[in-house]
């Protein structure tokens, strides 16, 4: 594993060796230090998140494509920068991962990409097992167990808060609560809705208290417009959340199948029950992916291209 210079923070791995390279910090170390190092190991690059070296993008993770499928949500810069990314690894990499079949066309259609040249290797949750519980948690966010509706994303308008802000204004009686890192007056004024009172931003919160807020929720709450993948209904899942909701779209389906309950992100007026779905159903998802079995997939791929 290949960091730069200022990087102090690094786990102990018992099979990884961890080697500080170059001079250069931030991009000018990911494009220029980090493809030196690599050409000068003879090897090929594995990059993971999104990000690829531009002179030798040997293979590279990219998650989704929202830039294209959502362009509304980034800024001009943001999206030129990532698309000068994307274009060069769909062009040069030698391989290309994504997480799941829904991603995977997706690339295929904005980046015309050749089929066989992406790898589907999912994404999992077994992280959160190493996760214990905050039992504080209720009582500090002033929550109280099955009384809420819980949603844990970061502020991003893809997101779509503005969806559970609604349906908290049309369900005055119920309590809702979002964890992550937020700026109120950034979420109710950037976002172009008002937070009613009903609606708790919790800001950020350990990840001891996310996984007993996702526990002792009445409802997990995902509506976001668009995903590579989504991982935190799958999280919940794992923490204990009876219930699940998630958008009415084509990856939500791919990954969940009838595991949840499905709603459109779009319909701000949409009406839904609370429903428990089978134990048998969910056990049957969180059985379907698991870090170890991708961590082999991508064992396979790496001993093809050695």
């Amino acid at each position: 594993m290949a960091v730069p210079p200022e990087v102090n923070d690094i786990p102990d791995y018992k099979n990884i060796k961890v080697v500080k390279v170059g001079r250069l910090h931030n991009r000018l170390w990911e494009h220029i230090s980090f493809p030196m190092y690599v050409s000068k190991q003879k090897a090929i690059s594995l990059n993971l998140c999104n990000v690829a070296p531009l002179p030798s993008p040997g293979i590279v993770a990219i998650h989704d494509v929202k830039i294209k499928a959502t362009p509304q949500y980034f800024s001009k810069k943001f999206i030129a920068w990532y698309n000068l990314l994307f274009l060069n690894e769909a062009k040069r990499a030698k391989k290309i991962i994504t997480v799941s079949e829904f991603s995977k066309r997706e690339i295929i259609k904005y980046y015309n990409v050749e089929p066989e040249r992406i790898v589907v290797i999912p994404d999992a949750w077994q992280h959160y097992e190493r996760i214990g519980y905050d039992e504080n948690a209720l009582e500090k966010y002033g929550l109280v167990k099955k009384g809420y509706y819980f949603s844990m994303c970061s502020l991003e308008p893809n997101k779509n808060f503005k969806w559970i802000a609604e349906v908290a204004k049309r369900n005055p009686n119920q309590n809702f609560a979002i964890a992550g890192s937020i700026n109120e007056t950034v979420f109710a004024e950037g976002l172009g809705f008002e937070c009613p009172e009903n609606m708790k931003l919790l800001g950020y919160v350990s990840d001891e208290e996310a996984k007993t807020l996702m526990r002792d929720c009445k409802v997990f709450l995902f509506p976001t417009f668009y995903e590579g993948f989504g991982i935190p209904p799958l999280e919940a899942m794992s923490a204990g959340a009876k219930q699940v909701v998630v958008s009415d779209t084509e990856v939500m389906h791919e990954i969940f199948g009838d595991s949840v309950v499905y709603v459109d992100p779009m319909d701000y007026e949409a009406k839904w029950s609370v429903q428990i779905a089978p134990n048998e159903s969910q056990n049957n998802i969180l059985n379907k992916y698991a870090w170890k079995e991708s961590a082999n997939s991508l064992k396979v791929l790496l001993d093809e291209l050695h």
